[in-house]
């Protein structure tokens, strides 16, 4: 399976020094911050591994570095291994302003947070890249599958514990979306952040499941390696 003036051009394998400053503005704290502004369970201790959960990390990290399509994909989570995303494409992954922010009409404001559209700040091919990889994470956690019709925005406010950070969150459906957004009840969550690490932008996931006590995070790096329990700021 496995930009950014004002339009960053932020494609895979063409990151600029550019891209790394202005990314650092909004991904400078940790998802642990992301976990406790939500009113999230704190993210348990990281646990040494068994035999079996280590043989399971490096099934799905084939699947990440090799394509879904493999013996491994298919047998890790069978209907998320269906899909085909692109890695790359001719838009920019993100269209922020010269501020900094999504470039687009805010369509719902909290003292937290500022809500925009996906379409136009989300390149189609990137919002399918992200909802497939978090797809594969969701069947792995027995999570519903996400809908990339239900897809938001969110910029930090200054009220924000993390001023300026950019996010993407994903629903399974639009009830679910009003519910998190306008009622501001998400015991289902799920989110996406971008980290720069040296001269590339790594995808860092956040999944969590109140009634199961679930959180887990993920992490995958600009070519496609999987790093499972660990966000993307913890990674060398």
């Amino acid at each position: 399976m496995p930009s950014i003036p004002p339009l960053f051009l932020l494609k895979k394998g063409s990151l600029l020094a550019a891209c790394l400053l202005a990314v650092c503005l909004f991904a400078a704290c940790s998802d642990d911050n992301a976990a406790k502004d939500s009113k999230f369970l704190q993210v348990p201790e990281k646990k040494a591994l068994t035999k079996e959960e280590d043989s399971v990390n490096r099934r799905v990290e084939s699947v990440l570095n090799e394509g879904s399509q493999s013996k491994e994909g298919q047998e890790e989570a069978p209907r998320a291994s269906k899909a085909h995303p692109p890695n790359s494409g001719k838009e920019p992954m993100l269209m922020l302003d010269k501020n900094k922010l999504p470039l687009g009409e805010v369509v719902h404001h909290s003292d937290k947070l500022d809500y925009y559209e996906c379409k136009g700040i989300v390149a189609p091919w990137f919002l399918e890249l992200v909802v497939a990889e978090m797809n594969y994470f969701n069947e792995l956690s027995e999570l519903h599958f996400v809908d990339p019709k239900t897809c938001i925005v969110t910029a930090g406010t200054e009220k924000s514990l993390t001023p300026g950070r950019i996010s993407i969150q994903l629903y399974e459906n639009s009830k679910q979306f009003d519910r998190c957004i306008r009622s501001e009840e998400c015991p289902i969550f799920r989110t996406v952040n971008f980290v720069p690490n040296k001269n590339a932008l790594y995808r860092s996931y956040f999944l969590s499941d109140i009634s199961r006590k679930l959180i887990q995070h993920h992490c995958v790096t600009d070519t496609g390696k999987w790093h499972r329990d660990q966000t993307c700021y913890t990674v060398d």
